[in-house]
């Protein structure tokens, strides 16, 4: 099969690996550079948008030349556009990822914007969602006939964090270690964070730490600066994913203040791990987090943060037993290779039905 994906992307690198380890061979195409690309996709502009569009000829090049079985895209708003384009729909199986944002953002960027997204849903032979509701809004762009909702999932070491935790409790005696994994891009919202539990990270009842990347991480230096010392609000730089697996074992608190989000993968790799979860009350988290699995919060209100982790310290959470369902609610439906051989199961039949 042909991959089109961002090549830097952690996201693409579990997938890659995942479908070799079931047999699939794969090759990488992709405009963005990295370890595990096999071919450089041609960037002709400082422009992804005009890159994508530009990159429709080469793609059809290389598929007459590798002549893949199936040609799988992520996302809409970028490769499946790309492959929308080059007409290669007609004579192989597309199969379109989409992640999130090229649903629920990009479409509301721009007339182009939507009118790319919608093309690239109208041409995929089979589309993969990673929740109902993401399955929900790309329905009200094009019919989607045939679309399939698969989460991410996460990996067996995941799982095996949870197993080694030997205290399900928080320890309210010290401090909480709370990992805000999503990076400095205006929808996650991180700034909010730090201005809403000021008060708590100033009296050291928690420990905030944040990546150290993304677009308005120089605007997010700058306000914490203004809210509390510097050197209360801690950062880790982008690590191989199994350094960043031991990275988490050692958290308490799964924090994310998204304002737009689909089934997030962080959300699940917290939930699997034993990570107690405070998010954002926002639609596209409801079908693994409600007020008995979770603490929610309005993102837009910092008196609403304030009041979750003033309860969360009380200790009168039933931590255990949240932490127990949560892990197990993972393992049941959101195991990452049990899920990608749901995914070749379609590649499967899109062949055959090709042929």
């Amino acid at each position: 099969m042909l991959l089109l994906a961002d090549g830097r992307s952690v996201h693409t690198i579990r997938y890659q690996k995942e479908l070799q380890n079931q047999g699939i061979r794969i090759f990488l195409a992709s405009l963005e550079p990295g370890e595990m690309v096999d071919i450089a996709l041609k960037n002709k502009t400082p422009f992804n948008s005009l890159n994508y569009f530009l990159a429709a000829y080469e793609i059809r090049k290389l598929i007459h030349k590798l002549n893949p079985d199936v040609v799988n895209a992520h996302f809409a708003s970028g490769y499946g556009f790309s492959v929308a384009r080059c007409g290669i729909w007609e004579s192989k199986p597309v199969l379109l990822h989409c992640l999130g944002s090229d649903i629920l953002i990009s479409p509301g960027k721009s007339f182009l914007h939507k009118r790319r997204v919608i093309r690239a849903l109208s041409r995929a032979s089979h589309i993969v969602v990673d929740s109902g509701y993401l399955a929900d809004q790309v329905r009200r762009l094009s019919p989607a006939d045939k679309m399939s909702i698969i989460p991410w999932g996460v990996e067996d070491e995941i799982l095996r964090i949870f197993e080694s935790k030997g205290n399900l409790t928080l320890n309210n005696a010290k401090t909480l270690k709370v990992l805000v994994p999503r990076p400095h891009h205006r929808i996650y919202n991180n700034l909010f964070i730090v201005e809403a539990l000021k008060d708590f990270i100033k009296s050291k009842n928690i420990s905030l730490v944040f990546p150290d990347w993304g677009r308005e991480l120089k605007g997010f230096r700058k306000g914490v600066a203004q809210i509390v010392p510097g050197d209360l609000i801690n950062y880790y730089s982008y690590m191989p994913r199994e350094k960043y697996l031991e990275f988490i074992a050692d958290f308490d608190i799964h924090l994310s203040a998204a304002i737009s989000d689909s089934s997030p993968a962080s959300l699940i790799e917290a939930m699997g791990a034993g990570m107690f979860p405070v998010v954002a009350d926002i639609y596209g988290v409801k079908e693994w987090v409600n007020d008995k699995n979770a603490l929610l919060f309005n993102p837009f209100e910092s008196a609403s943060l304030h009041r979750a982790f003033e309860y969360l310290l009380t200790g009168r959470l039933p931590v255990k037993d949240i932490l127990m369902a949560n892990h197990q609610k993972i393992k049941e439906k959101a195991v990452f290779s049990e899920n990608i051989r749901a995914t070749i199961s379609i590649m499967e039949k899109m062949i055959a039905d090709a042929a």
